[in-house]
């Protein structure tokens, strides 16, 4: 699909929404040309490659290439039923002793790439270590509930189905992740433990419970006698039950609920902070001040922001040393976004602040994250939250990625480590379907994937995934 064809394609995906959107304003027939300064992504003792980097980018292009087709591994199948893992020791190889591992996908409706994703978290937990997956869903759910759930499979299977985002537990691609193996493993010595990170908080365990478990903490810490009366005490506690509850029942927040609830959250941050609280509730009244932010590009901001602190909260409190799985969007988990060159204000807008990119800031999670990104090269998407809505994925460009990749491997992994070890953290563009199903044109943005993800999951054939039934 041509460059021109592709902004006329219609998608829910945040980011693909706001890719397209730059198309219409930067026009067709983008190539890829130039080279940019990237000296921040370097480590220190290497800025002094930088100058000799700007001057060497068609050979540094030419070495991507060549390293894409002779390292991209091939990965012999997708079936998480497999115990056979010979072909990911490549995967192991590349993550390390990593303590989290990041995992992507380019829309939340790609099958294969929940099957794949399904079984590299299988691979993960079994032969590096790893015992907590963590969820791009509901933070408060998905702690609190996690934490006081029977941990017997139905129940395990009923919660999960409610309290994770329904384009993950209702396909069909996931069926076995969610129906038999994170329950079944809390009948072996080893559970797959579950989380979630997200500051959208209305999934069935917070519309349930998440109002009177606030009020009980606010009134145990002395914080509800600081409002100002005890009917604006419970207007807030009100306003806090509305947008909860708007997601299943519309209209349930008032706009004069707004500034009550800013209000209130203001007020009850303030007091964590005097009080130096590091509870779970920090996080949550700070998950709840992202999630009323509604200008679209500021709301995404303050969700990756959100996401980013909450998941430095599960690695450093409840889940201090553990090896954790993130499972969420490619848009999510790119790294050093900040310091993406671009002409464009729209792309600007929509990929400057990811999660990822504030994940790393710290740098013990810097050396300790590896960030995986997943890339297609055709067929069809389309998620279960807009369906029947499916789309074709755009074509890769003619001297993009995906066509580098040997056109006999179906699934492939490359791991970007040894190419970056070997140029010192070359910052020579090239282009990808990423991070949605669309190519970004150099002239709006000239990045260097290599430095957002440091490997890649490579899918020839990707279907939009179909409903369990």
């Amino acid at each position: 699909m041509s460059w021109c064809r592709a902004k006329r394609q219609h998608t829910t995906d945040m980011a693909s929404v706001a890719t397209c959107g730059v198309r219409l304003r930067t026009g067709c027939g983008d190539t890829l040309r130039g080279t940019t300064d990237y000296a921040p992504y370097f480590p220190m003792k290497l800025l002094s490659t930088a100058a000799c980097l700007l001057f060497c980018a068609p050979t540094f292009a030419q070495d991507i290439r060549s390293h894409v087709t002779t390292n991209t591994v091939r990965v012999a199948t997708l079936d998480a039923t497999s115990d056979e893992y010979a072909d990911l020791a490549a995967v192991g190889q590349a993550i390390g002793d990593a303590q989290v591992v990041m995992l992507g996908e380019q829309d939340h409706g790609d099958g294969p790439t929940f099957q794949a994703k399904t079984r590299l978290v299988k691979y993960l937990h079994e032969r590096k270590g790893f015992t907590v997956l963590a969820f791009e869903s509901d933070f408060y759910g998905l702690t609190t509930g996690w934490d006081k759930l029977a941990r017997q499979p139905d129940s395990i299977r009923h919660f999960l189905q409610q309290n994770i985002f329904l384009n993950w537990t209702r396909s069909a691609d996931c069926r076995y992740l969610f129906q038999q193996y994170i329950p079944q493993s809390f009948q072996t010595g080893s559970p797959l433990n579950i989380t979630g990170f997200d500051s959208q908080l209305y999934l069935l365990y917070s519309y349930t419970h998440l109002k009177q478990d606030l009020d009980t903490y606010l009134v145990s810490q002395g914080i509800a006698s600081r409002f100002p009366s005890a009917a604006t005490y419970q207007a807030f506690l009100e306003a806090v039950e509305g947008v909860i509850a708007e997601q299943r029942k519309p209209g349930a927040f008032r706009p004069s609920m707004r500034k009550t609830l800013e209000d209130g959250l203001q007020l009850v941050s303030q007091a964590q902070l005097a009080a130096h609280d590091t509870s779970a509730w920090r996080r949550v009244v700070e998950s709840l001040r992202a999630f009323i932010v509604k200008d679209g590009v500021a709301a995404e901001e303050a969700r990756d922001k959100a996401m980013a602190d909450n998941l430095t909260f599960l690695l450093t409190h409840q889940y201090k040393g553990a090896k954790v799985i993130v499972w969420t969007a490619n848009q999510h988990i790119m790294k050093h976004t900040d310091q993406l060159p671009s002409k464009g204000k729209d792309f600007d807008k929509v990929m400057r602040h990811k999660m990822g990119t504030y994940f790393v800031q710290d740098p013990l999670w810097a050396r300790q994250t590896y960030v995986l990104g997943f890339a297609s090269y055709q067929g069809t998407a389309g998620r279960l939250d807009t369906a029947p809505y499916t789309y074709t994925v755009q074509a890769p460009d003619v001297n993009g990625l995906e066509t580098w990749v040997p056109a006999s491997i179906a699934y492939g992994f490359l791991d970007f480590t040894p190419y970056n070890k070997q140029f010192n953290y070359p910052a020579t563009p090239f282009l990808l379907k990423s991070p949605s199903h669309y190519t970004i044109p150099a002239r709006v943005a000239p990045i260097a994937w290599n430095l957002v993800y440091d490997g890649l999951f490579f899918i020839r054939d990707m279907q939009a995934t179909t409903k369990n039934e």
